[in-house]
């Protein structure tokens, strides 16, 4: 019996280092996509940014299976929920957080971005009974703090109601996400989650640009496509950002409490503003280590102070 048990705990960690492995590669990959999504919209607008991005993801997503190096066998399982799960993410969350960044400060899009795993966590104790602890709670908040001083520095402009509203709108629909990816993870691989949720996002992108800009769609679509940086942009957000970094995020869903996934989110902050740093150029401040420190330590306390009843 105990050598069983001593079989079952070193599988479970097993799994748990595979959960928080898949979930900060993910994150590093969200962080990198920042720089990426800026070289692109200097070429191009968001809404044919998006379209042809998933137009990317479309296609090497069906290249995969046609050439079986991964499958999708959706017949008898949950597919609403699975459709249900590609309209708040990718549709719905995307439009409405590109709304909310037109319309607000990069300052005030980082403070309310920075809560939405606070969204989450709540959530997830609601609807999936998964309660953190003290020292959890203590955790994330240290974590949103060190993304809050980041923000801090953040560019002028003003803030509208519009703005605000399509924010949190756009993160709440974030954590309903992170909840059904969680409950849907034991019924659906991780591509086959990822399948649907792309080719949700392909039709409905594709058909917002062509509703939005008519018979000058095409033409947009092949003056963007004319740049290099924005064929490099497309590629890395395309597939990288998209099929790498939401696989590894529907894997970890499938490993770990949501508060604990949601948690690495603010690992993007750090790597966004370290590439910004060093590849742009931007000055590296004493707020910007101190909040570096806050959200890794922020991060550590919530994976290291974890309880028995949270996990699976």
């Amino acid at each position: 019996m105990e050598r069983n048990g001593t079989k079952r705990c070193r599988s479970d960690m097993t799994n748990e280092q595979k959960g928080m492995t898949a979930s900060i590669v993910g994150y590093v990959i969200f962080g990198f996509s920042y720089l990426f999504s800026k070289m692109a919209l200097g070429v191009a607008e968001p809404m044919i940014l998006l379209s042809l991005r998933f137009t990317v993801t479309f296609i090497v997503l069906n290249l995969l299976v046609l050439t079986k190096i991964c499958k999708v066998r959706l017949k008898g399982k949950p597919i609403g929920g699975a459709i249900l799960l590609g309209l708040l993410q990718p549709v719905l969350y995307f439009i409405l957080e590109n709304y909310g960044l037109k319309y607000t400060t990069t300052s005030f899009t980082g403070i309310i971005s920075s809560v939405s795993p606070i969204f989450t966590t709540i959530l997830g104790a609601l609807i999936l009974r998964e309660r953190p602890n003290w020292k959890q709670w203590l955790g994330i908040v240290l974590s949103i703090a060190g993304v809050m001083m980041v923000s801090i520095g953040g560019s002028g402009g003003e803030n509208t109601v519009v703005g605000c509203v399509c924010l949190i709108l756009a993160y709440l629909a974030g954590g309903f996400y992170s909840i059904l990816a969680r409950k849907l993870a034991n019924k659906f691989t991780p591509f086959e989650l990822t399948y649907v949720m792309f080719v949700i996002g392909f039709l409905s992108f594709i058909a917002w640009a062509f509703v939005q800009y008519r018979g000058e769609t095409l033409a947009m679509y092949a003056d963007a496509l004319s740049h290099g940086r924005f064929i490099i942009a497309i590629l890395y957000l395309g597939i990288l950002a998209s099929i790498c970094a939401y696989f590894l995020m529907n894997y970890s869903y499938g490993k770990l409490p949501v508060a604990r996934v949601t948690v690495f989110g603010n690992i993007s902050t750090v790597v966004s503003v370290a590439s910004g740093i060093l590849i742009m150029g931007d000055t590296f401040t004493w707020i910007s280590g101190a909040a570096f420190v806050l959200i890794l330590g922020g991060i550590w306390v919530v994976n290291h102070f974890k309880t028995p009843e949270t996990e699976e």
